[in-house]
């Protein structure tokens, strides 16, 4: 497979994803990452998890991804509410011989 197609089809699973997360749905977002564990990486445990627990991954989800930024505050209250701590922001990576 071209590196382009893999390219094309990581940017589609993850609109799409995008998409499921804002609706909240579980068995859609289960659905989704089973049929593409190689794309869900972090993901890929979630279809063995109960749906309560696949709900508390939507919501963690939610907080560290940009294009869902309008939900951060609704996902962080819902995490708190629960007693659950929100994700550990990623540190970046510096890039070789890229800019200080």
């Amino acid at each position: 497979m071209a590196e382009l197609e893999i390219e094309q089809g990581y940017a589609g699973f993850q609109r799409k994803l995008n998409h499921i997360l804002r609706r909240k749905d579980v068995k859609s977002f289960e659905a989704h990452v089973a049929a593409h564990p190689m794309q869900a990486r972090r993901l890929s445990h979630c279809p063995g998890l109960t749906d309560e627990l696949v709900e508390v991954e939507i919501y963690r989800a939610i907080l560290v991804r940009s294009a869902l930024k309008d939900l951060h505050h609704e996902a962080l209250e819902w995490l708190k509410d629960r007693g659950i701590d929100p994700p550990k922001a990623r540190s970046k990576k510096p890039r070789r011989g890229g800019r200080k």
